[in-house]
């Protein structure tokens, strides 16, 4: 009951807020805007899911953001900044593991607060097939890649594809490479995030061996990790100034 409280008290700030087209003052975080959002329920899986926190200072948003009940999809559907903000920005250098010799850049773009992310960048070295990409939960790459631990699960425990509804947060899909051509990789996902609980700041992100899956052969290495085998590039993800 006191959580529902401090959600509901939470919202009714942040909308008046919105309303008045300006935010209370004495309200910690020096007047910045509280950003609510809501991950819906799966059946039989679990409840629904709700996230609440200060605006960063680095967004600046314009007033001519579309608010809505669903704020979520309206994020989604935002195909152009709004105003003249670069958004949050991080990256990471892809390092071979076990001299595979596969490297490349990835730089991740967010715009809206919370809002979906894209993943941009080249990789080069990488054989020619469909190869997994994961979010990892430690940033620990000493051990060639050994020791960055599982995917990044945040609130769901069972491996999936992108578009899966139940997922590990850190759970982005196949990349495909051709033989002898650098890949350019484009991801749009909106499950990640470079703020908030879901943040993948700080920690890894890796290229396996083999195909991802996606959870769909009924075994328990598919379940945990779409089968991929180990991975033979990582890297630590931060935040670009």
């Amino acid at each position: 009951m006191n959580l529902r409280l401090h959600i509901f008290f939470g919202q009714f700030i942040w909308l008046i807020s919105v309303l008045n087209g300006k935010s209370f003052q004495g309200i910690p975080g020096y007047g910045r805007n509280l950003v609510i959002k809501a991950i819906p329920a799966v059946d039989d899986y679990q409840s629904a899911l709700y996230e609440v926190f200060m605006e960063p200072y680095l967004y600046e948003l314009g007033t001519g953001y579309p608010v809505g009940n669903d704020r979520s999809q309206k994020q989604i559907e935002l195909a152009e900044p709004r105003h003249p903000g670069p958004g949050l920005k991080a990256i990471v250098h892809l390092e071979a593991d076990q001299e595979s010799g596969v490297e490349g850049d990835l730089v991740f773009t967010q715009i809206v607060p919370n809002g979906p992310v894209t993943i941009e960048g080249n990789v080069t070295g990488l054989p020619a097939g469909l190869h997994g990409l994961h979010v990892h939960q430690s940033g620990d790459i000493n051990g060639n890649c050994m020791e960055i631990g599982p995917h990044f699960i945040a609130y769901y425990g069972r491996h999936g594809g992108p578009r899966d509804g139940i997922r590990h947060v850190g759970d982005l899909g196949n990349i495909k490479a051709e033989e002898g051509t650098p890949l350019n990789v484009k991801i749009f996902d909106h499950l990640i995030s470079l703020t908030g609980p879901r943040s993948i700041v700080g920690r890894s992100i890796a290229i396996t061996k083999s195909e991802d899956d996606y959870g769909r052969a009924s075994t328990e290495e598919s379940a945990l990790t779409g089968t991929s085998g180990p991975a033979i590039a990582c890297g630590v993800i931060g935040y670009l100034n």
